[in-house]
């Protein structure tokens, strides 16, 4: 395994912390396999986990598993415990890796950028973080518990296939509000703030998007089966037209609906969640994800609705005003290309991969992506015909 490993890393350069978490996927393939674990389990590890951060007494109340998700276990629980002196009850978070996910993440990313973009965009806040498999079973990480709902659950919008539907009176007070957010996260310097766990490419190059076709090129060849002309036909047009990175933002990586939590009676956007797919790198692979036809719909009047939210248009003009950052459309069309790519590794490849070796407790979720993989295959034809 350490031979495949070795010859992986030199033909699939990727960050260090992108290495590390694909380079234990194998290692734990055909080893470990996952185990649903009782309640009273994640309770003892949590309490031991919690007394080697918090000074004072605490208590745990309510611990229960959350639905929800495509990738992380995720538990809710209520803390009361004292911070700089006060009492506090706090409902938290935690989220816990499987032994394999649909994508492998680390978690010291994600709690790194939360912690960053706190007073900055609405994010759960951050609390404490572990990549040791020693102390809660898997690398986990607790977090504040965000309220609001992915979709609305009143009248008669609701979701809709992948897309989701808001309506009219929705849409105006959401919209804004999904255009601005990602504006801000783009213009925010990443020199500015501690994120040490990630790799900075340089500006003006292409190493951005090579640690990022190196990754899903990785993982395609460590989950799929078996090869597809699609996606090797894929995989030289986007190293033949690797574009410049011509400035470094914070990605995302999975911005869209479903993706951040609202208040339905105001129409607040209270969180942003999902930060697993986060990096350093060209902004136009967060708008051309949140532009995917998957997640959007037609309105009324014909127009396409990126996001379920706001025509594309209207999209690019309001970020390029907020953000002070101009929209390339040939980027647009490539990171089109590169987002439907990973798609395709994920659906066609990795989730079905997961199931097979038991390492997922999503293995009826996994099963359904299957079933997208191959009109995710089909859809990466479309785009790469038309780029």
């Amino acid at each position: 395994m350490e031979r495949r490993i070795e010859e992986l890393r030199r033909r699939h350069p990727v960050e260090p912390a992108v290495d590390e978490v694909l380079s234990t996927k194998l290692r734990r393939r055909g080893h470990d396999v996952h185990t649903a674990r009782s309640v009273e389990d994640i309770s003892e590890r949590l309490h031991a986990f919690l007394a080697h951060r918090l000074d004072g007494p605490f208590t745990i109340s309510g611990l229960a598993r959350l639905p929800g998700g495509a990738s992380k276990e995720q538990f809710g629980f209520d803390l009361e415990w004292t911070e700089n002196g006060e009492p506090r009850r706090d409902r938290m978070v935690l989220r816990m890796n499987p032994p394999a996910s649909v994508v492998e993440t680390h978690r010291v990313r994600e709690f790194q950028l939360l912690r960053a973009l706190e007073g900055v965009l609405p994010v759960p806040r951050a609390y404490w973080v572990t990549q040791d498999h020693a102390e809660l079973g898997e690398p986990a990480m607790v977090c504040g518990f965000a309220r609001g709902v992915a979709a609305p659950t009143k009248g008669e919008h609701r979701a809709s296939g992948l897309g989701t539907v808001y309506g009219p009176k929705l849409r105006a007070k959401l919209a804004p509000q999904f255009v601005a957010h990602l504006a801000t996260l783009h213009a925010l310097d990443p020199s500015t703030v501690a994120l040490d766990a990630f790799g900075v490419p340089a500006a003006g190059t292409t190493q951005g998007v090579d640690w990022r076709l190196g990754m899903w090129d990785r993982v395609w060849e460590e989950d799929s089966f078996e090869p597809h002309p699609t996606v090797t036909l894929t995989r030289q047009w986007l190293w033949d037209n690797r574009p410049p990175i011509d400035r470094i933002s914070i990605v995302h990586g999975d911005y869209r609906n479903g993706n951040f939590l609202f208040d339905e009676d105001t129409g607040e956007i209270t969180a942003i969640l999902d930060w697993e797919l986060s990096h350093l790198g060209d902004r136009h692979h967060d708008l051309a994800y949140a532009m995917l036809g998957g997640w959007g719909h037609l309105d009324d009047e014909g127009r396409f609705l990126c996001s379920g939210l706001v025509d594309t248009e209207t999209f690019i003009a309001e970020y390029e005003r907020i953000s002070g950052l101009s929209v390339d459309p040939e980027r647009l069309r490539y990171y089109t290309v590169l987002n439907m790519y990973w798609v395709v590794v994920a659906t066609s490849a990795s989730g079905i991969r997961i199931t097979e070796d038991r390492m997922t407790h999503l293995d009826v979720m996994m099963n359904f992506l299957s079933g997208l993989g191959a009109s995710s295959m089909a859809e990466l034809n479309r785009v790469l015909e038309g780029a």
